[in-house]
């Protein structure tokens, strides 16, 4: 509601309805983007490569249907998918983040706009394609990783979806960058729900229905790491992690001996972010 500051009178002609925000929110997307082919439907939406007009500057284009979104979040008084809030704080505490552009309201879905990153592609693949790499290559990608990571964590956010999935690399460089808030939340030491992907969800929660967000992140980070140094992750219906002794006999002991305290069945004893990143392996 704007206020007249000579008169001290409320008026409501300058509040939008969310109708005209819908259809102002159209408009300007139309005039600003272009959609050009469908990418790849994901849980929760659906990508599109795109372009923007006037600069002709490739994007990738998510479509986020109103039924899939469980949270929101209130940005300059209007509601927002937790997905694209959490997306763009993320983007701000860590540069291993796709950056989003801008986001728009439809009348049945949300559509957030993303750079579209030349030579990258998603780690699932990659893995497809390579299998096991070497340790210096997986010690690179896993230190930007969990780099990211810790950024989130000072920044209060928790991805809980960690997974190669959801990670974009490129092959010859191996940078990478972390996609997808779709499950992200606030941190927390409690959580009694797991979001995201249950074959990437820590034993403990198949144990007590309880998470941590330090251990939990810490275990997820480890299945890509193990993913990349083994080409093998498979865990059964009670969360318990089969390791592939015979994959493992290839890695030297120190690796060995640091996939132990990532797996660490009790989460309070489980090595830390801080020191997997400052214990000289990545």
């Amino acid at each position: 509601m704007s206020r007249n500051s000579e008169s001290g009178y409320s008026s409501d002609e300058n509040v939008i309805s969310p109708q005209e925000q819908i259809a102002k929110d159209q408009r300007r997307f139309s005039k600003t983007y272009d959609v050009e082919e469908e990418m790849m439907r994901s849980a929760n939406g659906i990508l599109y490569t795109g372009k923007h007009i006037s600069s002709e500057t490739p994007v990738v284009i998510k479509q986020i249907p109103r039924g899939k979104i469980s949270q929101f979040k209130q940005v300059q008084e209007r509601a927002v998918p937790s997905e694209i809030y959490y997306h763009f704080k993320a983007a701000q505490a860590s540069e291993f983040v796709v950056q989003p552009f801008d986001w728009y309201e439809r009348r049945s879905s949300f559509v957030l706009v993303m750079e579209r990153l030349d030579g990258f592609i998603d780690l699932f693949e990659f893995s497809k394609k390579h299998g096991a790499i070497n340790e210096e290559a997986v010690r690179i990608i896993a230190g930007q990783l969990i780099t990211c990571c810790m950024e989130l964590s000072r920044a209060g956010i928790c991805h809980r979806d960690i997974k190669d999935e959801n990670i974009l690399i490129h092959p010859e460089t191996l940078e990478i960058r972390l996609i997808d808030f779709g499950c992200a939340s606030r941190e927390d030491n409690c959580y009694t729900t797991a979001r995201g992907t249950p074959s990437y969800w820590p034993i403990e929660y198949f144990q007590n229905r309880l998470l941590s967000a330090g251990p939990l992140t810490v275990w997820s980070i480890g299945a890509v790491i193990y993913i990349l140094l083994t080409g093998n992750w498979e865990t059964d219906q009670t969360g318990l992690m089969r390791r592939n002794f015979l994959a493992e006999r290839t890695l030297n002991k120190y690796t060995v001996a640091l996939l132990d305290r990532i797996f660490c069945p009790d989460p309070m004893s489980r090595i830390t972010m801080e020191e997997l990143l400052n214990c000289g392996w990545c």
